[in-house]
């Protein structure tokens, strides 16, 4: 089996709510996508302090189209 060379943690639309995932397991379940990706970042930060693998944080598309409309309503 391969080593992992990398630890995800993943941000996709579950219905009308934000599932996190790490390295695909679900971890956690958000209504707000700002909430959801605070999660993410929370643990993923956390977990580059002890991990010796890289860490990172990734968003499918939904989240990415949520974000665009933040940036034009800003």
């Amino acid at each position: 089996m391969n080593e992992p060379t990398c630890i995800d943690y993943h941000i996709a639309s579950v219905g009308n709510a934000w599932g996190i995932f790490r390295d695909g397991t679900q971890i956690g379940v958000r209504e707000d996508a700002a909430d959801a990706i605070a999660f993410a970042n929370f643990f993923a930060d956390r977990e580059t302090l002890i991990a010796p693998l890289p860490v990172r944080v990734t968003a499918d598309v939904f989240l990415h189209r949520a974000m665009r409309e933040w940036r034009v309503a800003a």
